[in-house]
């Protein structure tokens, strides 16, 4: 369900010359450092990543779980890490926003970290708890007007992009609502299943299945067309807020310094 951006990982560790130096590594198993809660889309994502490279490389790659502070928890444990190889961290978008919005990281984004590949991008959907009277964005929005400050919704994280895409339909509607951040998308997604949210942008894969379960509502997609796997599920810029397009990049980082 995740779109592909990049084959570059795979074919780089198929396609490697077996030279002496390429059959050194690894000769122990490699850390995946995924640096927000279990059972979000970070998380599933790397579990097939790290399933792939086991088969190709012959070496356990392994998920390690560093969460906290909107990933930057485990992003300075990768970026402080040896640059060995054998800690690699599985990032998303939020790890761009955040030196924008963080005011200090205890990390160089650019300096102390080193790009390996892109793995795949997803949609966002707006969800909202099944009890929340609102079958549409509009409706939403006429709900949230009508009850200033009143409705909330949860993110994986402040500044993150989960986040910034409540605040920016906040924005674009004119609404208010009240920001409730958690430690990744899969407890943001469980606080709104449970009635404790009422409703949240989530990465698309991850969702279906609550929303196929009758779990959460869905009523908007946050992409430019409409997602294959919903194709009766109207964009929020179809619904009449433009400019609503929010992808979720990933891809793998390293220490600064790893040889390429």
């Amino acid at each position: 369900m995740y779109r592909l951006l990049s084959v570059m990982l795979f074919l780089a560790f198929a396609g490697y010359p077996m030279t002496a130096q390429a059959q050194s590594f690894p000769v122990r198993p490699v850390r995946l450092v995924v640096a927000f809660a279990p059972g979000g889309p970070i998380d599933l994502l790397a579990r097939p990543v790290a399933q792939r490279l086991t088969d190709l490389l012959g070496q356990s790659f392994v998920i390690d779980f560093r969460t906290g502070g909107n990933g930057i928890i485990g992003t300075d444990h990768v970026a402080k890490a040896a640059p060995d190889g054998y800690t690699l961290l599985v990032f998303s978008s939020g790890h761009t926003i955040n030196p924008s919005t963080q005011r200090s990281l205890p990390y160089d984004t650019l300096r102390d970290l080193a790009a390996v590949s892109s793995i795949a991008k997803s949609e966002f959907v707006l969800v909202v708890n099944p009890k929340l009277a609102v079958r549409n964005v509009q409706e939403l929005v006429a709900l949230a007007r009508s009850k200033p400050g009143v409705l909330n919704f949860s993110s994986s994280g402040t500044g993150g992009a989960l986040h910034l895409s409540g605040e920016f339909l906040k924005l674009t509607a004119g609404i208010q609502m009240t920001h409730i951040p958690y430690k990744g998308a899969a407890p943001a997604l469980l606080e709104v299943i449970a009635g404790n949210a009422d409703l949240a942008f989530v990465a698309a894969p991850p969702a279906l299945p609550q929303i196929k379960a009758g779990k959460v509502r869905v009523i908007g997609v946050a992409s430019a067309r409409r997602w294959p796997h919903l194709p009766d599920l109207a964009t929020i810029d179809e619904q009449g807020y433009p400019g609503s397009e929010v992808t979720a990049g990933y891809g793998l980082l390293a220490p600064a310094g790893t040889p390429r």
